[in-house]
């Protein structure tokens, strides 16, 4: 990455640490139907200057970003000690039941930032649910780095359901009038491949949907990658009525600019998913939320990493 690069203005050398009391956050909103916890184990993004900084939906959470511009504004300390002190008291209670812990991560943060191959935060809370399992995991995220985790994720898939989820937004390297992507979108594919490879449930976010050069090879491509793909449109996904979330923000006047101003209408979402349907078959394609939320019950038995039932 050269200097002067839209990514590198985003990432800070001295990242601040955060005092957080507690690291699995209870969800609500979009997220409530299917999980029952969050984790984000950084504060902000540092993918801010990126093509999916553009659309974040996380940069409208004033809680988030208390008045900042968007970015990374800290790595969050104690994570395991926290984690260890959350998980007994939902699934180790001294009084009562356990409770069921399914758990997104990550909902306003990507777990594998660039900071994330020094601190290795994210492989310490992976490496902590051998000892401490959730019922659920979906792994979110728009990088690569993965990978590095490869061995100890098909480890942890043997022990209870995760799913590693990439999104891959469109086939085009580059998106005109947009800043470059966090990590080529090809280079995602092949990380979904890998996944799936080694038996762990694999799915691609096409969220939101944004312009495509060749939908139909896209189709057999996330064929190839991947058990099923969510596709999701700001117009129905970014949290607020109508997307006006994202309209507030350029990113609908950049795809007008651009000549892709009918990628902006919902008509286009439905097209895109016909075609999905008809490469991948329909159980295979889901649509915005309750795309997301279709794990545990609502999707599949899962058994030592294999796919037993598709939803």
């Amino acid at each position: 990455m050269q200097p002067g690069h839209p990514l590198l203005l985003a990432i800070s050398p001295a990242i601040p640490l955060v005092e957080n009391m507690s690291i699995l956050t209870p969800t609500s909103g979009f997220l409530k139907t299917g999980y029952t916890h969050t984790i984000n184990v950084y504060q902000g993004c540092s993918f801010a200057g990126a093509l999916c900084g553009t659309f974040c939906y996380a940069q409208h959470n004033r809680w988030i970003t208390k008045g900042r511009a968007w970015g990374l504004y800290g790595a969050k300390r104690y994570l395991r000690e926290t984690y260890c002190r959350d998980y007994d008291r939902i699934k180790r209670p001294k009084r009562g039941a356990p409770k069921p812990l399914k758990i997104y991560m990550s909902s306003s943060t990507d777990p594998y930032l660039p900071q994330e191959k020094r601190l290795r935060l994210t492989r310490s809370l992976l490496d902590e649910m051998r000892e401490r399992s959730p019922d659920v995991l979906v792994v979110q995220s728009h990088h690569t780095l993965i990978d590095r985790d490869l061995d100890l994720i098909a480890e942890l898939a043997k022990l209870f359901e995760l799913w590693i989820s990439l999104t891959v937004e469109t086939d085009m390297d580059a998106v005109p009038g947009f800043p470059p992507h966090a990590s080529p979108p090809a280079r995602r594919l092949e990380t979904l491949r890998r996944f799936r490879d080694r038996g762990i449930l694999t799915q691609a976010t096409v969220s939101p949907l944004l312009p495509l050069a060749n939908p139909q090879a896209f189709a057999g491509q996330l064929d190839a990658a991947c058990d099923r793909v969510i596709i999701d449109h700001y117009l129905i996904g970014d949290g607020s009525p109508n997307g006006w979330r994202t309209k507030r923000t350029s990113f609908a006047e950049r795809l007008e600019q651009a000549g892709f101003g009918a990628w902006n209408e919902l008509a286009k979402l439905w097209e895109i998913r016909d075609l999905f349907a008809a490469v991948l078959g329909e159980t295979r394609v889901l649509i915005g939320c309750n795309g997301f939320n279709a794990v545990g019950h609502r999707c599949a038995e899962v058994k030592h990493g294999e796919f037993i039932r598709r939803c």
